[in-house]
């Protein structure tokens, strides 16, 4: 992460051998930049960020969003304030229709046993206080006091043959809104519980510890759905397999509601305060989330403060073009936020969206990946981009081959491996996307890790310094 956040500091700032000066840059301004930038500093504030449950509209985002705003006004930047825009359900941001808030309040499963001939709670599977990932997204008040069915995917009408499910828990491997239509309003499940897994990518279904995300429809899904790991779902379905009754008990206090767009944001001035630079990132997303996408968040975060400073002691010049810092929601947040505030898309000349840059390679088995604008939007901004990148690569090779040089870009607290990020291209996903679209085509640089095995698990954890104190 330290590396990856050194690097978006210095994309603005420009006017091998570990000898080979840092291109488009003073040496002076890229030591400055190098000395100041903490990885430590952007670790801790992952760590802060994971424990909220981020989802958009929620009292969780809205803490993440207070503690960056927070921040923001403690490191001196100007004019930091939350932008609010109205999500209601109804109103229309261009073409996006504007989705209520959602709020989880409680939420627990049990497995009960029979005792004294009568069902009691034996053993706790899911918990909103202690994982709220377990409780999928968009979930509503619900409770349940039955036996669970396994319908496989659950996602055909083939899957509900000769099975009982009215008033039951529905199991499926499926994501919960591709099951609700079927299982909940056609043949009146009381709820569901999906072992869904994560993206399919080479290590999928290794690790049967796995609990991802899952989501319901917000506009269709009147139901509440919670996750469980491969690994439960399969002792259950043994157990069914030999004529046990697996029996369930669940509860969830949860909903849908008017709400808000909370979008931080602050600057540097530049000399022309008409024309911006921006910094993009998104803050939401389930807790623990640490490289996606609090890892993005936590790199713009720690790149404001440094230039900040440097900037205000003198240590590096004032920035032609103002640098502005924003935190939306993924996707429908930049959507409603250049729709509302079409000036922010007049005053951008580019944008820098991190996200996941702090993903520990021998763990996500990811690359950082430094994309450009798509070849419909040519820009010089992606070679001075890729320029930077490939000196950081070299520099940092040239550190692990020999443990020595004038340019290592290490921390104390991190790892001192290579970078060897990819360089070139151009690939959606997140909210650059939304800025290099014809409605705003805005040059963009894309850095993100990809892939990543944990992503949208409770996996996705902060790492623990193992550095001696």
């Amino acid at each position: 992460m330290f590396r990856a956040a050194f690097l978006s500091g210095m994309l603005v700032v420009a006017s091998g051998t570990s000898a080979e000066p840092p291109p488009l840059l003073k040496t002076a301004d890229a030591q400055a930049i190098a000395a100041l930038v903490s990885g430590g500093a952007a670790k801790q504030t992952v760590q802060e960020l994971s424990l909220n449950h981020r989802m958009r509209g929620s009292e969780g985002y809205r803490r993440a969003a207070e503690l960056i705003r927070s921040r923001l006004e403690e490191y001196g930047l100007a004019e930091a304030s939350i932008i609010a825009l109205p999500a209601d359900g109804t109103i229309f941001y261009g073409t996006q229709r504007s989705r209520p808030a959602w709020n989880g309040e409680f939420a627990e499963l049990w497995e009960q046993r029979q005792e004294s001939g009568r069902w009691i709670d034996a053993e706790r599977i899911a918990s909103w206080e202690d994982q709220p990932i377990t409780l999928a997204q968009d979930s509503v008040n619900g409770s349940a006091n039955t036996s669970l069915i396994d319908v496989g995917t659950g996602t055909s009408d083939r899957d509900y043959a000769g099975k009982d499910v009215r008033g039951k828990l529905v199991m499926t491997s499926s994501q919960p809104e591709d099951v609700a239509k079927l299982a909940i309003t056609k043949y009146g499940a009381a709820g569901i519980v999906s072992w869904a897994q994560n993206q399919k990518q080479a290590w999928w279904g290794e690790d049967e510890s796995l609990i991802r995300w899952g989501h319901l429809d917000t506009w269709k899904d009147p139901t509440f759905a919670f996750m469980v790991s491969p690994a439960r779902a399969h002792s259950w379905q043994e157990r069914l397999a030999k004529g046990e009754t697996v029996r369930l008990r669940a509860i969830v206090k949860a909903g849908r509601s008017p709400g808000q767009y909370l979008i931080p944001t602050a600057v540097i001035p530049g000399r022309d305060r008409t024309r911006e630079i921006v910094y993009s990132c998104h803050l939401d997303h389930p807790s623990p989330g640490a490289n996606d996408n609090a890892s993005g968040c936590a790199g713009i975060l720690e790149v404001a403060r440094s230039l900040n400073r440097l900037v205000k002691e003198g240590r590096l010049p004032r920035p032609e073009r103002t640098l502005r810092f924003i935190w939306p929601c993924e996707v429908e947040c930049t959507i409603s936020l250049l729709n509302a505030r079409p000036e922010f898309a007049e005053r951008t000349l580019a944008t820098i969206h991190l996200d996941m840059i702090g993903g520990r390679t021998e763990t996500t088995k990811g690359i950082l990946r430094v994309e450009g604008s798509p070849p419909s939007s040519p820009s010089f901004v992606d070679d001075v981009a890729f320029a930077l990148t490939r000196w950081v690569n070299r520099q940092t090779f040239g550190f692990a081959d020999s443990n020595s040089g004038d340019w290592p870009l290490v921390d104390p607290d991190g790892g001192k491996e290579a970078l060897q990020a990819k360089v070139g291209g151009f690939s959606e996903g997140s909210d650059h996307e939304v800025w290099a679209e014809g409605s705003w085509r805005t040059p963009i640089i894309y850095v993100s890790d990809w892939p990543d095995r944990y992503i949208h698990t409770n996996r996705d954890v902060p790492r623990i310094s193992t550095r001696p104190r």
